[in-house]
């Protein structure tokens, strides 16, 4: 019986040291520069024709804050198709599409300097939705990615104003 008060100690923990907003040196326009793993962590989901058609695209993420106190914009621009947030809070979920053209409940937060972005599609209860982590490195904004036991990164260079 002790685990469950644990693990909920635990959670509870985590949720607290959550940041309640996201740092400056997130904000900025940031253009794909290069990956790491990318095919593989595709072939592990896509055929090979979509594969090609996604790294072929050209990607550029942008984040800003948003209109109202502690709201913010984040924004995926490819060659293929746009995903746009606009006005959303940390830690509250929201329905938006996603870059596969599916409806999916959003989520973003920040933990110890790492900005995390959490889908689950909204028309699959089973999903058990993915995670995207951020950090910026030698003001490079890095993507790190996991599915099925392969690690993907990306780096964007930061465009200057």
């Amino acid at each position: 019986m002790q685990i469950p008060f644990i693990l909920s100690t635990v959670f509870l923990l985590v949720q607290m040291t959550d940041a309640k907003s996201i740092p400056e040196k997130f904000f900025g326009r940031f253009v794909l520069e290069k990956s790491e793993n990318f095919d593989e962590f595709l072939a592990a989901k896509v055929n090979w024709f979509l594969r090609k058609i996604i790294q072929m695209s050209s990607i550029t993420k942008v984040i800003s804050k948003g209109e109202k106190p502690n709201t913010y914009n984040f924004e995926t621009l490819s060659s293929k198709k746009n995903a746009i947030y606009h006005g959303f809070e940390l830690g509250k979920t929201f329905e938006g599409e996603g870059m596969d053209d599916k409806k999916h409940q959003i989520t973003f937060n920040v933990q110890s300097d790492v900005l995390t972005e959490r889908h689950i599609r909204s028309d699959d209860p089973a999903d058990k939705g993915e995670i995207y982590f951020y950090t910026i490195e030698n003001d490079k904004l890095v993507l790190k990615m996991e599915n099925n036991n392969i690690t993907c990164r990306r780096w964007f260079k930061r465009e200057q104003k």
